[in-house]
């Protein structure tokens, strides 16, 4: 047990700590950096200890009470609509003692966790869609889009992999792109009715991805910059330019620019080795099968998403880099879920 502890532990942590080095060296522009180092720190800390326990409890009881759990997360996400501190336009945090938290983001636990249990069951596919469309729709009045694609990457990862018949493929699809075609079509032709039904801020954040494809924009051009100026070994605290969201959305471009190309490829190698070692457990268990292909769906997309929006591929969307990017609700909410690979890794 415990070498199987030590080969997804070390990567997580190497990947901490790396995060870690890059906001203490961030401090030429990051104000107050030292409170964000010390914040990380601490986060890790909390993360390693929970990963610890939730490798520990017995994964038949998480499974048991997973629908209890659902409801909870459920609960939060209702009463941080109702009670959250709103950050940069969206109503996504509450305070407990001290600390904000992000109720969306351990919501991707409960989700992964039900949808195992429920989609191998009778209706499976219709309670699967239920519990998905619950989250997914108090996460986007928050507004969180961000984090409802996470959802739906947990799902989609998990649906593709259930081996049905083409027309319930093709059913999805259509219904996806339906959705998507009309959400452009009202952005693009029916602005005031856009605005009308989804608000302002969403209007913005379209407008804002949208500006990718000319590769438009303050934060993305200063990242570029950043970046062709990092060269092998990077620039270490000299910046040439000031990179928005360093330490955040764009801890990638960040890490080149600090670190250079030996960063980001030290980086890269550690996700893949994480993904390689998801994809090899998947065969080993038939039971809790869909939770790992849920995870390294989920860690698989939110790690391309960060890196190709960073380096300018793809729009940019407000994700964090794994383990890596500050932010105390991302980093915990990945070692419970390492956690409890781990504790489903102890079952064979």
């Amino acid at each position: 047990m415990k070498s199987k502890f030590l080969k997804y532990f070390i990567p997580i942590i190497l990947l901490s700590i790396f995060g870690l080095f890059a906001i203490y060296m961030s401090k030429s522009v990051v104000t107050n950096y030292k409170s964000y180092f010390i914040h990380q720190l601490f986060f890790i800390v909390i993360g390693i200890v929970l990963l610890i326990i939730f490798s520990k409890i017995n994964i038949n009881i998480l499974d048991k009470y997973s629908l209890y759990i659902y409801l909870f997360s459920i609960l939060l996400l209702i009463y941080v609509l109702i009670f959250g501190k709103t950050i940069n336009g969206s109503k996504s945090w509450i305070k407990l003692f001290g600390i904000s938290i992000q109720p969306s983001e351990f919501a991707k636990i409960s989700l992964l966790l039900c949808l195992n249990k429920y989609i191998k069951t009778k209706y499976g596919l219709i309670k699967s869609i239920i519990l998905l469309i619950i989250p997914s729709l108090l996460t986007f009045l928050q507004p969180d889009t961000g984090t409802v694609l996470f959802y739906i990457v947990i799902y989609f990862s998990i649906f593709i992999s259930l081996k049905l018949k083409k027309r319930y493929y093709i059913s999805l699809i259509s219904l996806v792109l339906l959705c998507i075609g009309l959400y452009f079509y009202l952005y693009f032709f029916k602005s005031d009715l856009f605005i009308k039904i989804l608000g302002t801020n969403f209007f913005y954040r379209t407008d804002r991805i949208l500006n990718f494809i000319d590769n438009e924009g303050y934060q993305i051009n200063n990242a570029l910059i950043g970046i062709g100026n990092g060269y092998l070994f990077g620039n270490g605290t000299n910046y040439i330019v000031y990179i928005p969201e360093s330490i955040t959305d764009f801890m990638f471009a960040n890490i080149l620019t600090i670190f250079g190309f030996f960063g980001g490829i030290f980086v890269i190698i550690n996700y893949l080795y994480l993904c390689f070692m998801l994809i090899k457990d998947i065969k080993y268990t038939n039971k809790y099968k869909f939770y790992i292909i849920g995870l390294f769906g989920l860690l698989l997309y939110q790690t391309v998403q960060h890196i190709f929006m960073d380096i300018g591929l793809l729009p940019i969307t407000g994700i964090t880099l794994p383990f890596v990017s500050y932010g105390g609700s991302s980093l915990i909410s990945y070692y419970i879920l390492f956690g409890i690979l781990l504790n489903i890794k102890r079952s064979y």
